[in-house]
């Protein structure tokens, strides 16, 4: 009965809805994908090179950075790994990721009838 007790009075001072999340920083990723003409592989793997998408490795709180193509539904995808989420936010505001966007804007071979994929979220490093 003792224990009951004592495990009551410790539930008991977290406040409902509270969230019970580590304050440490933790690994944050991104994925995005960008739509692609499937039969364009070469030409979008020496586009991708040229115009510098590497250079995203460089930039700062950005932990590991791999790029892929998939010929079979055309999709050109990033996914990426910040130290924590403070990085993950302010990576829009940084000079690698605005080149890269003005890159992708006039990309030849995207495809305009799909529109980018993008998911962002906890890496789960332990998995």
């Amino acid at each position: 009965m003792l224990f009951r007790s004592s495990r009551l009075s410790t539930t008991m001072r977290t406040p409902a809805g509270a969230r019970l999340m580590s304050g440490a920083a933790r690994p944050m990723t991104r994925f995005i994908q960008y739509p692609f003409d499937k039969t364009k592989m070469a030409e979008v793997r020496e586009w991708a090179k040229g115009v510098g998408l590497k250079d995203l490795r460089a930039v700062k709180g950005v932990k590991n950075v791999e790029l892929s193509f998939c010929p079979g539904e055309g999709w050109l995808a990033a996914r990426y790994i910040f130290n924590d989420l403070d990085d993950m936010v302010a990576f829009p505001d940084s000079e690698g990721y605005k080149k890269a966007m003005e890159a992708m804007a006039t990309a030849p071979h995207q495809d305009s009838s799909r529109t980018p994929h993008e998911f962002k979220g906890f890496f789960l490093e332990e998995i």
